[in-house]
């Protein structure tokens, strides 16, 4: 399985987001508060949707963004 994560600090509210990035099944899935067992805390879109359109559930630092769009063009290309 190839993958890529980020994960960054929500300033909002102290917490913890992240995204990894799964090549092999196409997906884009989002984890707001990622370990913490108190709901499903899993969203997805597919890379292709996050290129067109840019994130749908959770917005990341810009320099993560970059990072990520960056990143996902290198591999699709």
């Amino acid at each position: 399985m190839t993958q890529k994560q980020w994960m960054w600090q929500n300033e909002a509210s102290g917490g913890v987001q992240a995204v990894i990035v799964d090549f092999d099944d196409d997906i884009v899935r989002w984890f707001d508060e990622p370990g913490c067992s108190c709901s499903s805390n899993d969203s997805q879109q597919t890379i292709a949707d996050f290129l067109a359109r840019g994130p749908r559930f959770i917005v990341p630092p810009d320099d993560v963004l970059a990072e990520m769009r960056d990143s996902l063009k290198v591999h699709i290309s």
